[in-house]
């Protein structure tokens, strides 16, 4: 035999195998696309963002001082070795008549600049460029007007829009953070010049450094160092407010210092020429003595005199005593000034990464949305290619069964044994690099853009760019050896160790053997003939029994797992803002607000709207987490009752019980817990970024899926916490919780002088739904892979199962069995072992779900593991009607097969 027919006999082996080499083909596709596709995601998400952020010169940290950055700051900062820094202005104002905020930046000069879409930037204080995602409501030319408090530090409240830009510190479309102003909830960002800002006093600075370019933003090493370098930079800012109230209170001490003198020295003249007044006095009075020892007529004329001097004295008296009332209001002013201005607290410093500066929650979700991805990518693939591997496994074990009177012709022929196995391995490899070459193309081109589309819709980051990774693409075509490849070569070695002449004989059919089964007699005898026939069946074919099983259970593992993850997502929201947190706001006091303005908000928080609200003590402590490269901002609530009504449900997480305050230890929600890695009744020792240290109990560990908090009553915080400064703050519920009544309220709220912020769990629920969002859509893609990879097995173990068996079947049929008969005479096994697959399969797969659950999410994002009902029954719905679908196949193929040329086969 030439060469030539050789390879004729190659290719007719798969040509008359269509249905095998497809099954190879998409299972091997399948399990590269999946593996492929997730890993790939992520880096290319990465590296695109990177890539726009590098462009852009993007900040590394961020100060913001809360009393503006004075000479000595700018002078500390700008000394930070092997960095480059920026100065810049920021302000948090109202777009008129809508009543949303916007914060104003004054233009960067080289770090964090801004993304030109459209026009050109500002070039006077009356120009303005806005983010681009208004320009749906706004032209280039078109005036832009703000309002502003009487403390604004913008000279100008009407622009021009002369661009539209993007920043790269604010990523996110939807959810742009907290603001000062409008009602809590920042809507927008403008660009403007430096000199729009009536300050000389930077409010913040931008810190780059030059060690850490180069570095992906969302890489270990690069978040790593970037804590040092914040570490070091909030160490350096130690001493910075204590310096910078001194500088502050310089200028106005001098005036007030000098304004004093002149008071005193007022005082002295005052007292002085009161001093003459009374010697004149004096004087008048004895001449006034005098007149009595005077002639008649010259005591007259000297009367007269003496009268006038005393309305002159009066005069004067009356003038001084004027003079002394306007000193003495002139002191009281002092005295209020002096008492004002020793009443200032000192400012607050606070760095800031990419993530945690203000309105960096694009960053946040964009990151921990990636990462997910590559945490899914980490599991659901490999249990994709196990399941595809062994299915694929049975199947070129089958083929060389099937091909065993060809492999002995061939033999016969002179053909080696090398030549016959090479056969085998070429049909696997031609099979499974056709499906992993396609897999690999659709994993890198298909899969993440679809994703990167979800997770980007929301962001100002460009176009995601995607490239091609040789390392997955050369494991994936190895995983195919292994799963196609391999088996082939090992049963045809195994197979051609026999002679020709034994080849030529059909193999012996596998052995029966009494099975457990028959060991209950009262079971077995109740059984008819073909229940037994399918029991011991089941059991003789033990590699297709075990195939079946595995192949449906999988199958059933992988769709829970896709579903389950789309339906605990989906609950998040709902669980937290619902059940957990379902207050509509929280209003933050000024803690230096006085009686009068306290008495304002007091009269507010009783007004129509609001239903019911709660006083607690809040303290958002940015606390040093082991073993994270971020410190994590941690909400302190404190509360003098043994509970928070129905403001905040806390239910302990190990029981689902609700519980109360502690009167010992605090409550941790349950994602901080899981950081420091302490469960009730451990000690804990809570650090923040200014080094203080808090160290307290374990009471209990309680339900947060969003955020992380610690919980305490007063004797708590008293005795452990009484060094961190808290301020009062209010849980508040309104009678309408409609989205636009919240922002009302909010809005009116934050007018008042002794309001210092609002939270509203509503910028919480942007950022999780984004999370979950992106998350959504690539579970669904992985979801119609599961189903793919379901239906491929089933066809392929069912297929099998009706090739190994032809014989047999015929045989019942022609001893006259009917056509339904002889489909349930060997579909019956298929359905049992479906049954026991999806069984199997359902509990596997909530195991699964748990695992990839606990390992997707932000640092302060946890997600459930609570699914629907029809996450069970989907698995099972979506088995059955493949097995539906095939028994009607498999009906039709046994109509149509000869069963005498089939019984014939062997001669």
């Amino acid at each position: 035999m030439s060469k030539k027919t050789y390879w004729k006999d190659i290719w007719k082996s798969i040509g008359s195998s269509k249905g095998r080499f497809l099954s190879i083909m998409l299972l091997m596709m399948l399990g590269a696309f999946a593996f492929v596709g997730l890993k790939v995601t992520t880096p290319d998400m990465q590296r695109s963002a990177t890539a726009y952020l590098d462009q852009q010169t993007t900040m590394d940290l961020t100060v913001i001082g809360s009393m503006g950055l004075g000479d000595a700051d700018q002078k500390e900062l700008s000394a930070i070795k092997n960095s480059q820094i920026d100065f810049g202005q920021m302000a948090d104002v109202t777009i008129k008549d809508s009543g949303d905020a916007i914060r104003i930046f004054s233009e960067p000069n080289q770090i964090s600049q801004v993304k030109l879409v459209k026009g050109k930037l500002p070039k006077t204080r009356k120009e303005i460029a806005l983010v681009s995602t208004l320009q749906d409501d706004y032209k280039l030319g078109d005036s832009f007007n703000i309002s502003q408090t009487d403390e604004g530090i913008l000279k100008e409240e009407s622009f021009t829009i002369t661009a539209f830009v993007n920043s790269p510190e604010i990523l996110s479309t939807t959810n742009l953070g907290t603001s000062t102003a409008g009602d809590g909830n920042l809507v927008a960002y403008a660009v403007t010049v430096a000199d729009a800002f009536d300050s000389d006093v930077p409010t913040l600075a931008r810190i780059r450094y030059n060690d850490l370019q180069g570095l992906s933003s969302f890489d270990a090493d690069y978040k790593d160092a970037l804590r040092d370098k914040q570490d070091q930079l909030d160490k350096l800012l130690e001493d910075n407010p204590k310096e910078r109230l001194a500088e502050i209170k310089a200028d106005p001490q001098d005036e007030i210092d000098s304004n004093q003198a002149k008071l005193d020295e007022g005082r002295q003249e005052l007292s002085d020429n009161q001093k003459q007044l009374n010697e004149a006095k004096k004087t008048l009075s004895v001449q006034t003595d005098s007149l009595s020892q005077l002639p008649q007529e010259q005591a007259q004329m000297a009367q007269a005199q003496i009268k006038e001097a005393q309305a002159d004295l009066e005069k004067k008296q009356a003038d001084l005593d004027k003079a002394k009332a306007e000193l003495e209001q002139q002191a009281k002013d002092l005295a209020e000034a002096q008492a004002d201005l020793d009443s200032l607290s000192e400012p607050s410093y606070s760095s800031y990464t990419r993530e945690t500066l203000p309105g960096g929650n694009g960053y946040e979700v964009y990151d921990s949305g990636s990462e997910s991805v590559a945490q899914i990518g980490n599991l659901f693939p490999v249990v994709l290619y196990l399941v595809a591997a062994l299915v694929t496994f049975t199947t070129m074990t089958r083929f060389v069964d099937e091909e065993r009177n060809n492999s002995a012709i061939l033999k016969a022929l002179g053909y080696s044994n090398r030549d016959v196995i090479r056969k085998f391995v070429i049909y696997g490899l031609i099979a499974s690099f056709t499906g992993t070459i396609l897999g690999i193309l659709a994993g890198h081109y298909l899969l993440p853009p679809v994703i990167a589309d979800i997770m980007t819709k929301d962001t100002t980051l460009p176009k995601t760019q995607y490239d091609f990774f040789w390392s997955y693409s050369v494991i994936a075509l190895l995983l195919a050896l292994v799963a196609a490849v391999l088996p082939a070569y090992l049963i045809a070695r195994r197979e051609l160790s026999e002679k020709a002449a034994q080849l030529l004989l059909p193999k012996p059919p596998v052995k029966g053997s009494k099975i457990l089964l028959e060991r209950f007699r009262l079971l077995w005898d109740k059984m008819n003939f073909t229940q037994k026939v399918t029991a011991r069946n089941i059991f003789r074919y033990k590699q297709r029994m075990l195939m079946t099983i595995f192949g449906v259970a999988g199958s059933v593992a992988l769709l829970f797992a896709g579903l389950g993850i789309q339906s605990s997502l989906s609950q998040v929201v709902d669980n937290q803002f619902g059940r957990l947190t379902p207050y509509d706001m929280m209003v933050v006091e000024d803690k230096d607000a006085s009686k009068d303005e306290q008495e304002s908000l007091a009269k507010t928080l009783q007004g129509s709207a609001i239903s019911d609200q709660q006083t607690i003590s809040f303290a958002n402590l940015s606390a040093v987490v082991p073993n994270e490269s971020q410190h994590q901002a941690v909400s302190v609530l404190v509360s003098d009752r043994s509970d928070f009504g129905d403001f905040i449900h806390l239910y302990e997480t190990s029981t689902g019980d609700k519980v109360s305050i502690p009167k010992n230890g605090v409550l941790l929600s349950q994602k901080l817990a899981s950081f420091y890695q302490v469960d009730k009744g451990d000690k804990i020792t809570l650090e923040d970024a200014d080094g203080k240290a808090f160290k307290t109990r374990v009471a209990g560990v309680i339900e947060m899926n969003a955020g992380h908090y610690v919980i305490m009553s007063q004797q708590v915080y008293q005795k452990d916490f009484k060094n961190l400064e808290v301020s009062p703050a209010h849980l508040v519920n309104l009678k309408s919780s409609s989205s636009q009544k919240v922002k009302d309220q909010a809005r009116e709220l934050l007018t008042l002088p002794a309001v210092a912020a609002i939270a509203q769990n509503s910028s919480l629920v942007d950022t999780v739904n984004s999370v979950v969002a992106s998350l959504s859509g690539a579970m669904t893609i992985l979801t119609i892979v599961a189903i793919l990879l379901a239906i491929v097995i089933l066809y392929n173990l069912t297929n099998i199962n009706v090739a190994e068996r032809i014989r047999e079947l015929s045989t019942i049929k022609v001893l006259g069995f009917y056509n339904k008969e002889v489909t349930m005479y060997i579909y019956r096994e298929t359905i049992i072992l479906s049954i026991i697959g999806i069984l199997v399969g359902l509990g596997s797969g909530v195991f699964l779900h748990k695992i990839i659950m606990g390992m997707i999410g932000g640092n302060d994002i946890l997600f459930g593991t609570q699914v629907d009902w029809l996450v069970y029954a989907a698995p099972v719905t979506v088995v059955v009607v493949i097995l539906v679908v095939l028994g009607w196949l498999v009906n039709h193929i046994l109509k149509t097969v000869d069963m005498l040329e089939a019984l014939k086969s062997v001669d």
